[in-house]
């Protein structure tokens, strides 16, 4: 046994007393040598016995203990607390519902009882009409027909009345540059052709496949395409339907879900879509602002390419200013009096802008119509993009009044599938429009009893 005593470690007294005289070696001790005084039968109080390294040389150096140690096993305790503390808020708060337990949740969650049920047993059964605009790569052929087979197909409609089209621009035309060689630009047309008469021959067999010539299919131009949708919207008089509706092609909605619960959730009761401005979805927050800088004519005629080779496709002066909620990327709903409102504006609404701010768009624009009007509204121009102002600069109103808009967050019914979003949670009863699914996927959602039923009714 070992004693720790004035910072040092030593013998016991105890330990050590049945052992032997002190003899350079310890294996041939001689019983009649006389008695040799021996450190190990000094007592613990022994002020001056503070080593014994070299009384046996098997035992270790001596060791220094001090309250450094002490202090570091201290503070790691109290850290290590802290973070449990922190693990049982985050998990009581459902900050990892994206990331951690069930895909669905069917079986553990109450069904609203407006679900399930034929749609002519439920009162106000008068259809939401919805205009239906589905933003879809050229050559996103087999997710179009998931789209169809798994969503559109057979939707009730004594709950919903639904007018669709798939929104594509144009095959993109090749880098105008010098390193494009013959060979190359025929393959390209040929690609071309080989599209469209793909793209022919599904509008013979569904003819809902709508292609925005103007607009190149690149990720710089989806905000056009935005644009291109909520202006077919708008040939409907207002009057005639309630809600212009895009959605992303991996989302999967449940329309007749979403009926009922427009016709019964506490969050959308007594919303006017025909009188009202009122925008729905999953919203985040952003503050950016554009400015309507870029024509369509000249953005149609810029296809030459910058230092990285990338196409320098033009876009609307951007800014930052005061923060507004936006829809992301899942889908949005416009109220049709909205979506009336928004193409009144002349200049029109700035839409030449790059991906990936083609949601945030729909906010900035929501936003405008108000925060324009407010004149201690601030706005900065960002250097990268408007290098050529600078200081703080107020943007024009996008109409002479303002306009007040209802934003409804839907963060149950709108959500990531779990595990692929920062907005991702199971899905369940209320769940729809569920986003980041494959085809596969869709059809095999479709076919979940819970889900399909609504198709059946």
């Amino acid at each position: 046994m070992y004693l720790f005593w004035n910072g040092y470690l030593r013998p016991s007294e105890v330990s050590y007393h049945h052992l032997p005289n002190h003899n350079p070696n310890l294996d041939e001790v001689d019983p009649e040598s006389p008695p040799s005084p021996s450190p190990y039968t000094h007592h613990a109080s022994a002020p001056d016995h503070r080593y014994i390294s070299s009384v046996w040389p098997s035992l270790p150096q001596p060791v220094i203990t001090s309250k450094r140690p002490r202090i570091f096993y201290r503070l790691s305790a109290f850290a290590l607390l802290i973070l449990a503390c922190v693990a049982c808020i985050i998990l009581a708060s459902g900050a990892l519902d994206p990331f951690i337990g069930p895909d669905f949740v069917f079986e553990n969650t109450l069904k609203p009882s407006y679900i399930g049920v034929d749609a002519n047993t439920v009162n106000g059964t008068s259809p939401l009409v919805i205009k239906l605009a589905i933003i879809s790569r050229v050559d996103a052929f087999e997710r179009r027909q998931a789209i169809r087979e798994s969503v559109l197909d057979g939707v009730p409609q004594e709950d919903v009345t639904l007018e669709y089209k798939f929104f594509v621009g144009r095959v993109p035309l090749p880098l105008k540059n010098h390193s494009v060689s013959v060979s190359r630009q025929k393959a390209h047309d040929e690609e071309t052709r080989r599209i469209m008469r793909r793209i022919d021959r599904e509008n013979e067999v569904y003819g809902d496949v709508l292609v925005v010539e103007d607009v190149e299919d690149i990720p710089e131009r989806v905000a056009e395409k935005r644009f291109a949708a909520l202006k077919w919207a708008n040939d409907t008089p207002k009057e005639m339907y309630d809600y212009a509706m895009t959605m992303d092609s991996d989302t999967f909605c449940r329309f007749s879900t979403l009926a009922r619960r427009m016709r019964y959730d506490p969050m959308y009761v007594g919303l006017r879509p025909r009188e009202d401005n009122i925008l729905i979805g999953r919203m985040s927050e952003h503050r950016l602002y554009w400015e309507n800088t870029v024509t369509d004519n000249s953005r149609h005629a810029n296809r030459n390419t910058n230092g990285n080779g990338k196409k320098d496709v033009e876009e609307d002066r951007w800014m930052t200013g005061p923060s507004y909620p936006y829809p992301i990327g899942i889908g949005y709903m416009l109220s049709s009096h909205l979506t009336a409102t928004m193409l009144s504006a002349d200049p029109e609404l700035p839409h030449h802008i790059h991906y990936p701010y083609d949601d945030v768009m729909i906010g900035s624009w929501v936003a405008g119509l108000k925060i324009l009007h407010d004149s201690s509204a601030t706005f900065y121009p960002k250097p990268s993009k408007s290098s050529d102002i600078s200081g703080s600069m107020h943007l024009p109103p996008y109409l002479p009044y303002q306009v007040n808009t209802t934003v409804v967050d839907d963060k149950i019914g709108w959500h990531d599938y779990k595990r692929r979003g920062l907005v991702a949670h199971a899905v369940g009863w209320e769940t729809v429009c569920v986003h980041r699914l494959l085809p596969e996927e869709m059809k095999k959602f479709r076919k979940m009893k819970e889900v399909r039923m609504e198709w059946d009714y």
